[in-house]
């Protein structure tokens, strides 16, 4: 069983995020900047993680499975603000209602043509709404528990070659 998500155990994740090893992987020349947020949150008393089923009239990655998230825009002051900008636009949970615990290094998409920031964030409301996105850019929002997530019979390792 895990232990909820309360302050105490969101500051270890936010420590272990920290002493999280980085990679160097090859990117295209003039490679571009993205972020991801990986929303956890608390749904049916159990910490969870939020995804996103990308809208299939999407011009890339059309119907995939992801998190919120999108290419850097001149007026992000930071990839961390390009994270929170994406996740507003594309399931309305503004800034102020996530915490961010930190950050995982940077990987390349499938094509190497973006260097995609991927940062971990806690949704403070205490109802999710899985209705709440924009169908422009999500066709739907669901969650699954961590619990399921870390269960051995689910895991996959990537291989080194990634790209």
């Amino acid at each position: 069983m895990l232990p909820p998500f309360n302050t105490s155990t969101l500051l270890l994740f936010n420590r272990r995020l920290l002493n999280y090893p980085t990679f160097k992987l090859k990117y295209q020349p003039n490679v571009k900047e993205a972020s991801v947020l990986m929303p956890l949150c608390i749904v049916d008393d159990k910490p969870s993680v939020l995804f996103t089923v990308r809208n299939m009239n999407m011009r890339t990655h059309r119907g995939e499975i992801s998190f919120p998230g999108g290419k850097q825009d001149t007026t992000d002051e930071s990839l961390e603000s390009t994270a929170l900008r994406e996740t507003f636009e594309e399931i309305g949970y503004p800034p102020q209602s996530i915490d961010i615990l930190g950050r995982y290094s940077a990987v390349p998409n499938k094509t190497g043509s973006l260097r995609v920031h991927p940062f971990v964030g806690f949704i403070k409301d205490k109802e999710i709404d899985l209705t709440r996105f924009n169908p422009d850019e999500v066709s739907r929002v669901f969650t699954l528990p961590v619990e399921y997530l870390i269960d051995r019979v689910f895991r996959k390792i990537i291989p080194e070659h990634y790209p």
